[in-house]
């Protein structure tokens, strides 16, 4: 009975996550339709003669009426062809597939730091609420959140990299002068290892350690907070004053009672921390030069190479929706008492 609730659930949330992602995909074509500006004297530049534009219009189908573009659109999306970038001349789906996996490679490790910090902070300060650790967590959370991003990472490049020498240059995700290994993963550090040379993957990963770690405080913030609130309200339920009754332990009460009754709101924080970092790093990816599609999007907007602008919004669209969907499965799986007949 209980796997038929759970396979009934899973199969209402992939309906619900595709729903989501047509309504998405509707939206953000009709939203590139009324920018102002015309695509095709975009594509063709502001010096371009009548003629090229009018045969970029027809090329890319410009000229047809607006519900044939949105069926070509739609089936180009089934096909995975995301359009053409104005800047590079190649599909978006192929650029993207190029620059994602140095996005996915900094935002894990430093997912991995916000989890680590975050949670642990916020743990200790709810075991500890009141006391001098909570007032630190507490100042820690003030503090970092009340920094933009863009000032803190000028400010490591300069203490950490130029001023004690801790870190390499922020110059990509290798060494100038420095190539990288044969391709299989994306991964630079997974790669060089896959290729058997050790101190190219020490490179990729110093090189990949300070924008990781940056991200990962940043991210970490948000994650402490919920927490330490997560943390405090299970300390206080009814089961756990009862379990301080029985004597059960300092640490059975905050791990058993306290920190495993607090995992679902974790775990849902978790996947927002996940989403922020693969969508919102590009002015870290910008700084340190790193060629993520944080970076290639900025450079797309600045150029208004629109089929970039509206392939990456489908991709991180899609991003989320996916995390969504196993946020709330990890979510099921950390609560019993959660009534799948009503949840989803």
């Amino acid at each position: 009975m209980e796997r038929n609730l759970l396979t009934r659930y899973l199969l209402r949330r992939l309906l619900s996550s595709a729903i989501t992602i047509a309504v998405m995909a509707v939206l953000v074509f009709f939203a590139s339709r009324v920018l102002p500006g015309d695509p095709a004297v975009i594509r063709a530049g502001n010096d371009a003669t009548p003629e090229l534009i009018a045969r970029i219009r027809a090329e890319h189908g410009l000229d047809l009426p607006l519900y044939e573009q949105f069926f070509h659109y739609v089936g180009g999306l089934l096909h995975g062809d995301l359009g053409t970038s104005v800047r590079t001349g190649n599909p978006v789906s192929a650029d993207l597939l190029t620059f994602l996996p140095a996005t996915l490679e900094l935002s894990l490790l430093a997912f991995v730091v916000a989890v680590l910090i975050g949670v642990t902070v916020g743990t200790v300060a709810a075991a500890r609420a009141g006391q001098w650790p909570d007032a630190v967590a507490r100042g820690f959370t003030a503090v970092g959140g009340s920094m933009p991003s863009f000032w803190l990472a000028l400010m490591a490049i300069f203490v950490l990299v130029y001023s004690l020498g801790l870190f390499p240059s922020p110059v990509g995700r290798l060494p100038l002068g420095t190539s990288a290994p044969p391709r299989h993963t994306g991964f630079l550090t997974i790669d060089a290892l896959i290729a058997g040379d050790g101190a190219l993957a020490t490179s990729a990963l110093a090189q990949l350690a300070l924008p990781a770690l940056l991200l990962g405080m940043l991210s970490s913030i948000a994650l402490a907070r919920i927490t330490r609130t997560a943390m405090i309200d299970a300390l206080s339920a009814s089961h756990t004053r009862a379990a301080r009754g029985l004597n059960l332990g300092r640490r059975h009460i905050l791990l058993q009672e306290g920190f495993r009754n607090a995992l679902p709101t974790i775990i849902t924080s978790m996947g927002f921390v996940a989403g922020h970092l693969i969508a919102g790093n590009i002015i870290v990816e910008q700084i340190f030069s790193w060629p993520g599609i944080g970076r290639y999007l900025s450079t797309a907007i600045s150029q208004s190479d629109l089929d970039v602008v509206q392939g990456f919004v489908i991709v991180v669209g899609v991003s989320y929706v996916l995390i969504n969907l196993v946020v709330d499965l990890l979510y099921v799986v950390s609560d019993p008492r959660i009534d799948l007949r009503r949840a989803g």
